[in-house]
């Protein structure tokens, strides 16, 4: 299963302290280059396993 997931960021090191947590299930990331305000935004797409996604929707995924 794909998701997209988008995260707004101040600093580039929350960025990629979220991508080296997230490396091993990304399957594309695409920061916005060039935006003036105070959050930049990227876009990741992640792949989950079918043994980690939950039925409930309560519970977590990962």
């Amino acid at each position: 299963m794909a998701v997209k997931v988008r995260i707004s960021y101040e600093k580039p090191q929350e960025l990629h302290t979220v991508t080296e947590m997230l490396k091993p299930i990304i399957k594309s990331c695409k920061a916005d280059k060039g935006e003036n305000g105070r959050f930049k935004k990227a876009y990741l797409e992640v792949n989950i396993s079918a043994e980690n996604a939950q039925k409930s929707v309560n519970s977590p995924l990962i």
